[in-house]
């Protein structure tokens, strides 16, 4: 039922919202009375009763332990040649199943490679499994939804996995994130601060990691400015020309590879210069980094979508909205204050 029809008949019956819901739903423990009047100004409102109510009310009354109430689908949307799970999605999907559980619901990862804006084979096999809940993640496509059938679906994503429509999303807050690494780097010593990303995670982000180290920088006098090295894929030669050119005393970046490659130069991580991960939870060796609360945001996202289906929002929402979650500062043995 629509939150605003418990609150029209609640106001109009002198009754308690949660009282007009079981007076709907039969429940033995209102009179029999006020459970006709409720009925009465329901039929008079035109009210209908969400089929997830009822799927809901026959679920609690099967189990003698009221704890299924429906299923979500964490979907990854990719690339044809893209196999597995990323740690982040990992993590993510680990944490969302364990509040999906804790909550009342089931939780099923999908992959999904879109091949047309109406989805239409994912949209069957959603509604074949009684999906009522998507999140989505992404590894480097977008997907465009917009002929796809939201209707009958909550959905948030995490980040901007969807270029159409817009949906709630959730999210590390980028700028307070990169700036409170960047004050910590300054903190230890660190003036000449290098930041390098692949392009592809610069857009899927919508420029936000670049965006706050460029702003950083323009407004911390002490820092010495140097240019970012942003391009669609960073190899061995493309970072050591930027590295050698502008001599960082700290690199901050996705690529743990670049440890190896400035190693195998002879420069001393870290000793010569310092290496920030910008996702510690990708990297494949020891290092310093940002955690960015994978777990946490895939429990925050089924906290979204489970609030969404108990309120009855399906569809394409009005006025999106965004939560953000602040990433976290990882000590690791790629960073060392820096010399005077």
């Amino acid at each position: 039922m629509p939150p605003q029809s418990l609150k029209t008949i609640a106001g109009r019956t002198g009754l308690s919202i949660a009282t007009v819901s079981r007076a709907l739903s039969g429940s033995t423990l209102v009179r029999e009375k006020t459970r006709l009047e409720v009925r009465r100004i329901a039929d008079e409102i035109g009210y209908s009763r969400p089929p997830l109510v009822g799927a809901i009310m026959s679920s609690l009354r099967r189990s003698s332990q009221h704890s299924y109430l429906g299923n979500l689908g964490f979907i990854c949307i990719t690339n044809p040649d893209e196999t597995g799970w990323l740690p982040f999605h990992e993590q993510s999907i680990e944490g969302a199943q364990a509040r999906a559980s804790e909550l009342g619901f089931n939780l099923s990862a999908f992959r999904h490679v879109p091949k047309d804006n109406r989805h239409a084979a994912l949209n069957r096999v959603l509604k074949s499994r009684g999906i009522t809940g998507l999140i989505f993640i992404n590894r480097q496509a977008q997907g465009d939804f917009s002929n796809f059938d939201w209707s009958p679906f909550a959905a948030v994503q995490i980040d901007y996995p969807i270029s159409t429509p817009v949906l709630h999303t959730l999210g590390i807050d980028h700028h307070r994130t990169i700036r409170m690494a960047l004050i910590r780097l300054m903190d230890m010593g660190y003036r000449r601060i290098g930041f390098f990303i692949e392009r592809y995670k610069d857009i899927r982000l919508a420029y936000k990691w670049s965006g706050a180290f460029a702003a950083f920088q323009r407004g911390a006098g002490s820092l010495k400015p140097i240019p970012e090295l942003e391009q669609p894929a960073i190899d061995r030669a493309s970072f050591l020309k930027w590295f050698r050119r502008h001599k960082p005393d700290v690199v901050v970046g996705h690529k743990t590879a670049a440890i190896r490659w400035l190693r195998d130069e002879g420069v001393r991580v870290p000793a010569d210069v310092g290496f920030l991960n910008l996702n510690w939870n990708e990297s494949d060796v020891p290092c310093a980094g940002l955690d960015l609360q994978a777990r946490e945001q895939g429990e925050v996202a089924v906290e979204s979508v489970v609030a969404q289906i108990h309120q009855f929002d399906k569809g394409v929402p009005d006025h999106p909205k965004t939560i953000y979650i602040e990433g976290r500062w990882v000590d690791g043995p790629t960073l060392t204050p820096a010399k005077a």
